[in-house]
């Protein structure tokens, strides 16, 4: 008989809503493999090390709700093309950057389903959205190319 325990995922920020709106992406979701959802929101751009933005993320038991506000985002996006920017949870009390995905359901593929709207800040269009491995990122696009 199979152990149960190895369908268990590896710790995880799973994610559970994704709004974008309002000069801002808010985030909600739970914690796996840990005890709680509080802690640090960091947003890491691909390419650009040492690059990122911690943002505080507010939690109650294994939930955690985060927000990246827009403005933020673009003041921190290096010059230079079109960015990526990956991003993890922070749990309180760990030093393990925990990275934000969806894998837990029954939707294998999430880049090619789910779509969300582009915001426009600091001359950049922001959007979220799931790579290929159904992880959270963000991208921002030079205003020329919405």
């Amino acid at each position: 008989m199979p152990d149960p325990s190895d369908h268990i995922a590896p710790a995880h920020a799973e994610v559970a809503e994704i709004w974008p709106r309002d000069g801002r992406i808010r985030v909600l979701g739970h914690v796996v493999g840990v005890a709680s959802g509080a802690g640090t929101l960091v947003a890491r751009v691909r390419d650009a090390a040492g690059t990122e933005l911690r943002l505080a993320a507010e939690g109650r038991g294994n939930r955690f709700e985060a927000s990246v506000p827009l403005d933020a985002l673009a003041s921190a996006t290096p010059e230079g093309g079109d960015r990526v920017w990956d991003l993890y949870l922070v749990p309180d009390g760990s030093d393990d950057a925990l990275r934000l995905g969806r894998h837990l359901d029954d939707v294998p593929g999430k880049k090619k389903i789910f779509t969300y709207p582009a915001q426009h800040a600091g001359g950049l269009w922001i959007e979220p959205y799931y790579t290929v491995q159904d992880n959270l990122s963000i991208t921002c696009r030079r205003e020329e190319s919405p």
